[in-house]
Parts: C-alpha cells; structure tokens; sequence
C-alpha cells in the first residue's frame, strides 16, 4: 500500500473550522494523524495535528519541504509560504494569503 501522507504533501482540510484550507504535511505522527502547516495560521512552530480521514490528499509534493524533512534541515515558516504558493499557483487556487479554494477543482489524478 502507498503511503500518501508524506511530508511536503499538498493536502487540504476537508472538515472542522479550517475546511477548505491548504496545507503542507510537515510530519506524521501516526496511522491516523499528521501535523499540517501553511506557514501563516499554522506555523512550523505550531503546526496542526489532523487526522488524515479530514483531508483530502493531492498528488503534489513540495519537494523542497520534503528533502528538508527527510535530511534533518530546519523547515521555515517562509519555505513553507513559498512552496504552497508555487503549488498552488500552479492550478491557478487561491493564493496562501487566502488559502480558500476559488473553485475547488483542484483533483487528484
């Protein structure tokens, strides 16, 4: 079985006050539960803990987020910033200072 939740993964919240935001997945912690960051509200600092049924995976992956993860570097909350928003750009979603999809559409493939 693949594991989708790796660190620098695109994903979004799917349910609770954060729905429809986008995050990065920084690490995970178990089975069921990730710590997601986006660099503004949830910050490298204090990132939050989600479980991975409330959200919805996209098959992109930051991958300097990623390579820091795995190589112990230090992640900044402005890696962070940039990363979501070259992925995000790149669909044409909302920017991370809203971090609200426009029109939702963004699907795995």
């Amino acid at each position: 079985m693949q594991d989708y939740f790796t660190p620098g993964r695109l994903v979004s919240s799917t349910a609770g006050r954060d729905s429809g935001k986008y995050y990065l997945i920084l690490e995970r912690v178990n089975e069921t539960r990730v710590r997601v960051v986006n660099g503004t509200d949830r910050k490298v600092s204090g990132p939050k803990l989600k479980n991975t049924r409330h959200l919805k995976v996209y098959p992109l992956v930051a991958g300097e987020i990623a390579h820091k993860v795995s190589t112990g570097q230090r992640v900044t909350d402005l890696d962070v910033r940039r990363a979501l928003q070259e992925l995000l750009a790149h669909y044409g979603q909302a920017t991370p200072a809203d971090n609200k999809p426009s029109d939702g559409k963004l699907e795995q493939s």
